[in-house]
């Protein structure tokens, strides 16, 4: 299984957002989007749910996601947005994770199956304590873990995740974080997160693409893309790159700001 873009544009308000990118990425990895705030990250997973109008060809596991029905995207991918407006519904955690299932199927049916891959998710990413109760009332972090295991609870082929730890603290960021790495790799699904946190990307990010102004600006292995140079052109900002656990991964010290050139 592999995800694909070829000449892939978003238009916003007249203005061209996304300026024809060529991205693959692979199944059973993660792939970091990163850039500075405008670069288009959050408008990318947008155009591929259908959220913003996409052209071009968007294809995982040889289906194309641009043109098709929202039946069918909602079948193949699973969107964790920043906006999580959509929990507040008079519903438990445990009814949703149930509802989730259904797809298009008209009437609520609440089968074995459906019982069982909607206590395996809260087991999965912790929430039991949250079964019954309804994510509206709950705090912004716990919402955005509950917003996860909805997107998960569908097994989509395709994850897009638009930065899923900004309201967690540090523990739920690496428990959570330790979650989608794992069933990314174990269920063999593609998975895109847009991260701010750098350190958070070189740890747990296989592969890395970096937008600027629209396009892409470099894309690869994480360890070979998560540069000073790359982050200084990107971002604007002077950074230093230090090897920690003997080359396990990078962590991202930032100095100061550049002068605009």
């Amino acid at each position: 299984m592999s995800f694909s873009t070829a000449n892939y544009r978003v238009t916003l308000g007249g203005k061209q957002i996304l300026k024809g990118l060529d991205i693959t990425a692979s199944a059973g990895r993660t792939l970091a989007l990163l850039g500075a705030n405008g670069a288009g990250k959050s408008t990318f997973m947008k155009g591929l749910c259908g959220l913003a109008p996409a052209h071009g060809s968007a294809i995982i596991n040889g289906t194309e996601l641009l043109g098709a029905s929202a039946v069918k995207r909602a079948q193949l991918i699973g969107y964790v947005a920043q906006d999580l407006a959509h929990l507040d519904v008079r519903l438990s955690t445990y009814e949703l994770l149930l509802l989730a299932q259904q797809g298009t199927a008209r009437g609520w049916k609440t089968g074995k199956d459906a019982q069982r891959k909607a206590a395996e998710m809260l087991e999965l990413l912790g929430l039991e304590r949250f079964a019954e109760s309804q994510p509206g009332q709950l705090s912004g972090g716990e919402r955005q873990m509950i917003s996860l295991a909805l997107a998960l609870v569908r097994s989509p082929q395709l994850l897009l995740l638009d930065e899923p730890t900004s309201a967690l603290d540090l523990a739920n960021q690496l428990q959570i974080l330790d979650a989608v790495s794992t069933y990314t790799r174990a269920q063999n699904i593609v998975t895109l997160a847009i991260f701010h946190d750098m350190n958070l990307a070189s740890r747990y990010a296989d592969d890395t693409l970096m937008l600027h102004q629209g396009h892409v600006h470099c894309s690869g292995s994480t360890r070979s893309t998560l540069t000073p140079e790359n982050l200084a052109h990107v971002y604007g900002v002077d950074c230093r790159a230090l090897s920690v656990d003997d080359g396990a991964f990078t962590a991202i010290y930032p100095v100061s700001v550049l002068e605009p050139a």
